[in-house]
């Protein structure tokens, strides 16, 4: 590991990108990041960048894929706990960013939740708090690792708040000039969810709910504003105090309708997903009606309030989402 293969790889990286061979220089990129001279070498951030910034842009640019070895570079800087903390943001914003763009929603806000907590702490002692005032390249310019830590925090920050926001559309929204020059648009609904003969009980904003990642206020007494605990089961329901987790338990019957992630049961809402060949059905919300019997790992389905025996469709496990348990629906 040396300053010099570091050079090497980025210019490498920089030449594949004006060529349009993105795939080539994001390997670049990592390769210069790995061979980093020391973990605080003012480089290092600017060239974990350089592949962050790539795998971010997946979505703009249909010529690049983020790959499992993309993800699993990334997953191993996040939960590295003798990592600095600004690496560790960088890897879980992209994380983070990629479970959305691959319908992962549940596994974006855990990602995001982690990482607000890692960079809310405060520094153990005065080595880390010296240490992250060390000053890293940063585009043109030099800034302490500390500012920039703070810059990808608000990041995961919004984007864990726009997981709930996004999936209502928006009641009260005010245009804003945003950095690149274009005008800001209302947020989307994130689902679609088609309603059969037979109707439905929920309301629009019990389906918002259900749909929603939670965690931003106590499901049971809905209070705001304290730490939150997980159901340990399922990772979809939040709680204030054991107490309050007890109620919904039995109360609001959360025993009943408790998932743990791949548990599918009659009757549950589920959401379509991660389909390559027919992706006009992604984001669908559906009714599973259980196991297909002549498929193994496959479940049939049917619109909400669907005629029995009518428009059933099967499908993959892989290829459906947990929505949160039906409990939280108000």
């Amino acid at each position: 590991m040396s300053l010099f293969e570091v050079t090497k790889h980025r210019i490498v990286a920089v030449k594949f990108w004006g060529q349009g061979k993105h795939r080539e220089a994001a390997n670049e990129y990592w390769e210069a990041f790995k061979a980093s001279p020391s973990p605080t070498h003012e480089l290092r951030y600017d060239t974990l960048h350089g592949y962050t910034s790539m795998l971010r842009k997946e979505q703009t640019n249909p010529d690049f894929v983020v790959n499992d070895n993309d993800m699993n570079n990334m997953r191993k800087i996040f939960e590295d706990k003798h990592e600095l903390r600004l690496f560790r943001l960088e890897a879980a914003l992209t994380l983070g960013i990629n479970h959305y763009s691959r319908s992962e929603r549940h596994k974006c806000e855990d990602v995001f939740d982690r990482a607000v907590t890692i960079g809310e702490r405060k520094p153990k002692n005065a080595k880390q708090e010296k240490v992250e005032q060390k000053q890293m390249v940063w585009g043109q310019q030099m800034k302490p690792m500390k500012e920039i830590m703070e810059d990808v925090l608000k990041d995961c920050k919004d984007n864990l708040i726009a997981l709930n926001r996004n999936t209502k559309g928006s009641i009260t929204f005010e245009p804003e000039l945003m950095p690149d020059g274009t005008i800001s648009q209302p947020a989307r609904k994130t689902h679609h969810m088609p309603i059969g003969p037979g109707g439905t009980v929920l309301t629009e904003d019990e389906i918002n709910n259900l749909i929603d990642v939670g965690g931003i206020h106590c499901d049971f007494c809905k209070r705001k504003g304290t730490k939150l605990f997980k159901c340990a089961r399922c990772r979809r329901e939040f709680y204030c105090s054991k107490e309050c987790q007890r109620k919904q338990w039995t109360e609001k019957h959360h025993k009943i309708y408790c998932r743990k992630e791949g548990e599918f049961k009659p009757g549950d809402l589920v959401q379509i997903a991660r389909l390559k060949n027919k992706p006009e059905f992604n984001n669908y919300i559906v009714c599973l009606l259980g196991r297909n019997t002549t498929a193994e790992g496959r479940y049939n389905t049917q619109m909400v309030g669907g005629v029995k025996g009518e428009g059933i469709m099967s499908f993959s496990a892989d290829n459906l989402n947990h929505l949160r348990p039906f409990d939280c629906r108000r």
